[in-house]
């Protein structure tokens, strides 16, 4: 596999200051940079997970995906992936200006910038948690406008694994480190990338709570209320965020698979299989 696991995502919004504010209290992230048009978000001693950046050139919504590089793989391993599925590439080493020692950066077939990255900054004392102790980012879920191509480049071209489908319209794609999924892609056709929303590990229940109660504090529109996915067996809860239809969700005990061992499952589309506390027709 080229990917471990998913290290940040990249936003494009409209009120920067306002976002901002939304992910550093009820996201419950450290703000460790911010300029005019750009902040950094991160958590667990991370620089950021979250990179808004406000371009009205540009629509509101994801601007990149960016996934930690396999510890077993090198970046010339990524550039001939990359150049047998001809895909066009760039190559950085400049931590000053990219925040990450070394990374490999194209585009998808949706028009999402996604990098390859190694050396994530760090922030100066680790760790500074807040009311909820976060442990890391866990994943994102996105639209595919072409869900059959996507799903081919995702899995042949940079090699995740798939761990569950709901039916042929959602796939969950894990990465060497094992989390069930750190992508989601979800059947959406001709239409453009939409990023569903995007999930926080918490290190106990007791801090997916914390991080509840901040958000209900804040009045904030909860999408799904303490719930328990079949796919991963993580219990949490989804609030809307920011840009507009990102949800925003803090999980816990989101399960592993062995990317040698594991064979897909694929799952009836029901509301259980989204949520396992939903009772059968009848009861």
């Amino acid at each position: 596999m080229l990917i471990s696991n998913l290290g940040y995502i990249t936003l494009n919004v409209l009120d920067l200051d306002q976002a901002v504010e939304l992910f550093e209290v009820s996201g419950q992230l450290q703000l460790n940079r911010r300029t005019s048009d750009s902040a950094h978000l991160g958590g667990a001693g991370q620089h950021h997970w979250i990179e808004l950046r406000s371009d009205p050139s540009r629509p509101e919504g994801l601007l990149k995906m960016a996934f930690q590089i396999d510890g077993e793989t090198t970046f010339d391993d990524v550039e001939k992936a990359l150049a047998g599925g001809g895909v066009a590439f760039e190559r950085s080493q400049s931590f000053r200006d990219d925040l990450v020692r070394e990374a490999i950066r194209f585009t998808d077939m949706d028009g999402t910038e996604v990098e390859i990255f190694d050396g994530l900054a760090e922030v100066a004392g680790g760790e500074q948690p807040k009311w909820a102790h976060l442990d890391r980012l866990l994943h994102v879920a996105v639209s595919a406008s072409d869900f059959d191509a996507a799903l081919d480049f995702y899995t042949n071209i940079l090699g995740f694994g798939v761990s569950d489908f709901i039916e042929d319209t959602t796939a969950f794609l894990h990465g060497s480190d094992g989390a069930h999924h750190s992508l989601v892609l979800q059947r959406l056709p001709d239409t453009p990338r939409v990023v569903n929303h995007v999930c926080f590990e918490t290190k106990t229940f007791d801090d997916v709570m914390r991080a509840r109660a901040i958000v209900r504090r804040a009045g904030l529109e909860l999408r799904d209320d303490l719930i328990r996915h079949e796919t991963s067996g993580s219990i949490g809860f989804y609030f809307e965020g920011l840009p507009a239809g990102l949800g925003i969700e803090f999980c816990y005990e989101h399960g592993r698979v062995d990317p040698k061992e594991h064979r897909p499952r694929t799952f009836v589309r029901t509301i259980r299989a989204k949520d396992v506390y939903e009772p059968p027709a009848g009861f």
